[in-house]
């Protein structure tokens, strides 16, 4: 009968406002009934030659305006149950989305979570609001209205009741249909969405290879498939009022009409009363056709809930400790010990007995091929995953232990993928420390070479900058992440490969920005490039989730190994692209058959 236990739950808040709900729904079948009366009362006397209608009438017209005040107040407190539901689940399923972490959304596409989070939500506001209540009505109002029947002829009322079941039977053999149907529709629903915003985030992409033609006629298979699915839902919502039209209508109003005629010729109802009895079976229908009308958005209610509830049932990749600590002195060292880890048990693993300490001050690279595990590193000193094998710690505590907002309050990264939320430059500082002032703001833009930038721009810090960062080069992206960084004033930094996606002379500039922020840190440098790592104070080498070297540069390229190796590749490499950058121009003077070739400067290579 479209209920869902885990549904129910969440009305504890509003339950008030459905009561109300139903209270008024009670109240206006109650004037329904006095308006029957009313008219059967009316037919009564005037077949009796009265014609002294007066007070009827004034009862009649109040009543209309009784039961239209009645109804505003009945949506008015729908719409209070409903939308305080949606505020608390939207609130449950983002808070639960945030304690998933990274780990989660790596798995999802986020499209499909947007959809389940927007228009999943906005599909119940028709359960909480109107199907629940009219659910409660429908059970409870054909009973009462049994009872003014009983009244007014007790053998009429025994076989009409009969007829009620077939109503809420009829609606259970529908809910099984429905459901399917239900299903594979939100499956295409949040299809088509992910499709949709992963086309739009890939804009740029698909036209560079002529493709958005390709990816437009994806779309639109996958809208047409939408539409398909939503005439499937819609043809067993119309079969459904079809047949509860049906029932009710042959099921109740005809039966009654049936036995009004058959016990006005008994003689045991007058004309009035037997109209009574017809109206009345009316209304006794009413309330079943409106759950009927209502039942397929209870059902597509559940439907939607359904990924709202997968999602709310995963367990976090990391859970916080019953008495979490926070220490109020920090010594800034990181140490893993034995630390074995794979992000799908069973499956390859990142990294396998990892052991390593950075002290106090030290600055420690990480560099290795790509795929070697310096990321999970990171990953991992920020607890966005537990080992299955081994420990960290921070500061001496191993980081289960720790508050997760205390122990991330104590980090800061700058990594190759900066995101950029939409706001204004100042709002995107503030992620770091929301209460800062304009003086610290400057300050840690003037650490991360960024003040010449901002001081060009009409609004300052309140210039507004498009999502992800569109509006700006990589460089600046680069660099208000690492303002961000310095605001956060952290004993740790992580610059996990910071200059990986920048070009040379942007390289330059970031480098001296990351310099002046990693003064007086304790500080994880995970590069690719090597040359961002020389001055290291120790660097370890990875490979195959394994650390297989470990020194200084000059003590590591002595060893003539994996880093003697990586260098020498990337020395190589770096030698290829300066011989193209330079190449040659070749040209024939004017009169004359003497070549010339002119060397061209790296800054007239466009």
């Amino acid at each position: 009968m479209g209920l869902d236990k885990r549904l129910l739950e969440l009305t504890k808040g509003t339950r008030r406002f459905m009561g109300i709900v139903v209270g008024i729904g009670w109240l206006i079948v109650t004037l329904n009934v006095l308006q029957i009366v009313f008219i059967g009362n009316a037919v009564d006397k005037a077949f009796a030659g009265d014609a002294d209608m007066a007070g009827l009438m004034l009862g009649f017209v109040g009543i209309i305006v009784l039961r239209a005040v009645l109804n505003w107040g009945s949506r008015m407190a729908s719409h209070q149950a409903s939308s305080r539901v949606k505020l608390q689940l939207r609130d449950r399923l983002y808070a639960h989305i945030l304690k998933l972490g990274p780990g989660y959304l790596s798995g999802e596409r986020t499209g499909k979570l947007v959809n389940t989070a927007v228009e999943g939500v906005e599909m119940l506001e028709v359960y909480f609001g109107l199907y629940l209540p009219q659910l409660v009505l429908g059970l409870t109002i054909p009973l009462l209205l049994a009872f003014y029947v009983a009244l007014i002829d007790p053998v009429s009322a025994g076989i009409l009741l009969i007829s009620v079941p077939l109503i809420p039977a009829s609606l259970g053999v529908i809910s099984s249909r429905f459901k399917k149907v239900s299903k594979k529709f939100w499956a295409t629903a949040n299809e088509l969405s992910a499709q949709f915003l992963d086309s739009l985030q890939g804009l740029p992409t698909l036209k560079m290879f002529n493709q958005s033609h390709v990816r437009s006629e994806e779309i639109a298979a996958q809208a047409e498939a939408l539409r398909q699915d939503t005439m499937r839902l819609l043809a067993v919502n119309q079969m459904s009022l079809f047949f509860i039209d049906w029932v009710a209508t042959l099921g109740t109003t005809v039966l009654a009409s049936v036995l009004a005629a058959w016990r006005f010729q008994a003689g045991v109802l007058s004309v009035g009363a037997a109209i009574m009895m017809v109206l009345l079976s009316v209304e006794l229908a009413r309330p079943l056709i409106l759950l009927g009308a209502f039942f397929h958005a209870g059902a597509a209610g559940i439907g939607a809930s359904r990924h709202i509830f997968q999602a709310l049932e995963l367990e976090p990749a990391v859970q916080e400790a019953k008495y979490p600590q926070k220490p109020d002195v920090i010594v800034p060292t990181i140490q893993f010990e034995n630390v074995s880890f794979a992000y799908d048990e069973g499956k390859r693993a990142a990294l396998h007995d990892v052991s390593f300490t950075i002290n106090p001050g030290e600055t420690v690279a990480l560099v290795g091929p790509s795929g070697a595990g310096k990321s999970t590193v990171s990953n991992l000193i920020f607890r966005f995953f537990d080992p299955q094998e081994g420990s960290v710690s921070l500061s001496g505590h191993q980081l289960p232990a720790l508050s997760l907002d205390w122990l991330r309050s104590q980090l800061s990264l700058v990594s190759q993928d900066t995101y950029l939320f939409y706001g204004t430059i100042a709002d995107n500082l503030r992620l770091a420390k929301e209460d800062a002032t304009d003086d610290e703001m400057k300050t840690a833009v003037r650490i991360a070479n960024l003040h010449a930038f901002i001081a060009n721009l009409p609004d300052r810090l309140d210039t507004l900058i498009g999502e992800r960062g569109l509006n700006l080069s990589g460089g600046q992206a680069q660099r208000i992440a690492i303002a961000r960084a310095a605001l956060k004033e952290t004993p740790i930094a992580i610059l996990d490969e910071a200059t990986s996606h920048i070009d040379a002379e942007s390289e330059a500039v970031i480098q001296e920005a990351l310099e002046r922020l990693m003064a007086d840190k304790t500080v994880l440098v995970i590069a690719h490039r090597l040359s961002t790592v020389r001055d290291a104070d120790r660097i370890l080498v990875m490979d195959n989730g394994r650390i297989v070297e470990s020194g200084n540069h000059a003590t590591l390229l002595a060893q003539n190994g994996i880093y003697a190796r990586l260098v020498s590749a990337q020395m190589m490499k770096k030698s290829d692209v300066e011989l193209r950058r330079e190449g040659t121009e070749i040209h024939r003077e004017r009169g004359g058959n003497v070549m010339m070739q002119t060397k061209i400067g790296e800054s007239e290579v466009i």
